[in-house]
């Protein structure tokens, strides 16, 4: 066999195995719960913090300078208490992420460092899920894993993926991406944050909160409840909840979101709970 034909066999072996692997991104330990990423950035690595219930992805304005980048714009975003948040946009950045390249024709800029205690290791971005777009993630919390999904992939996991009602949503500019999951209580439907980055209880807003039995009446203070429950899916769940005054029908946390891994396809708007199904007699 000829040098160009082996050559020609290997790259075709190269471009099978790109389309059919999955590819996983590690989720570290940044403080308590909360999660990070490593990002490499025109060679050089960051630390971003990976938040679920952030709509854009970001970079600080130090990275943006160190790539030359051209800061323009003002987007108007809202945290869940209500508080206007405004950042500046930059275009053009590619992002390494584990073994995997994505391109990012806008990100936001802003310095997260701003809004969190001095005493915390420097985060240089934002990664949200904004990033993923155009792909389906499995998010792993419990084993700390993003894994970037193939139709192969995906379509093994088929049988185990029970689907929940889920809402995207792009933001006051369209240009957001914001991931809500349904839940059902009493013929209704209640939407709630997708959000790694709530490490705290699980919230509700008084007006969920009263609804659901839990409060007489929609206050502006801060109550905590032991124990709620409702369904996720196809499992009852039964955390400890709090209401406040949030802009949000709810939002799950941290402790949720790591019960079970979720499947997530941008593309068609969908998301799933990974549930395996136990073969009988085993």
């Amino acid at each position: 066999m000829g040098l160009k034909k082996i050559v020609c066999i290997i790259l075709l072996l190269l471009v099978l195995h790109g389309g059919y692997a999955q590819h996983s991104i590690e989720l570290k330990k940044y403080a308590g719960n909360l999660k990070q990423v490593s990002v490499s950035i025109g060679g050089q690595p960051y630390n971003f913090l990976f938040d679920t219930g952030g709509g854009e992805t970001m970079i600080s304005p130090e990275v943006a300078k160190t790539l030359g980048k051209t800061i323009y714009g003002n987007s108007t975003s809202f945290r869940m208490s209500g508080e206007k948040v405004s950042y500046a946009t930059c275009d053009s950045v590619l992002m390494r992420l584990g073994e995997t390249d994505v391109f990012h024709a806008t990100v936001g800029v802003w310095d997260l460092m701003s809004i969190l205690p001095p005493d915390l290791p420097r985060i240089d971005g934002v990664l949200s899920l904004k990033s993923f777009a155009d792909k389906v993630v499995t998010l792993d919390l419990a084993s700390g894993r993003l894994i970037l999904e193939t139709p192969s992939s995906l379509a093994k996991m088929k049988p185990d993926l029970h689907a929940v009602p889920a809402r995207f949503a792009n933001g006051m500019d369209g240009n957001e991406l914001t991931l809500f999951i349904g839940i059902p209580f009493e013929r209704r439907m209640y939407w709630f944050l997708f959000d790694s980055g709530n490490v705290n209880d699980v919230l509700l807003s008084h007006h969920t909160a009263a609804a659901w039995g839990l409060q007489a009446d929609t206050v502006t203070q801060r109550r905590e409840f032991d124990q709620v429950a409702f369904r996720l899916g196809l499992q009852k769940t039964i955390v400890r909840a709090a209401s406040g005054d949030i802009i949000y029908d709810g939002s799950l946390n941290f402790t949720v979101l790591r019960q079970t891994p979720f499947v997530i396809d941008f593309l068609r708007r969908q998301v799933w709970m990974y549930t395996p199904v136990t073969p009988p007699g085993k």
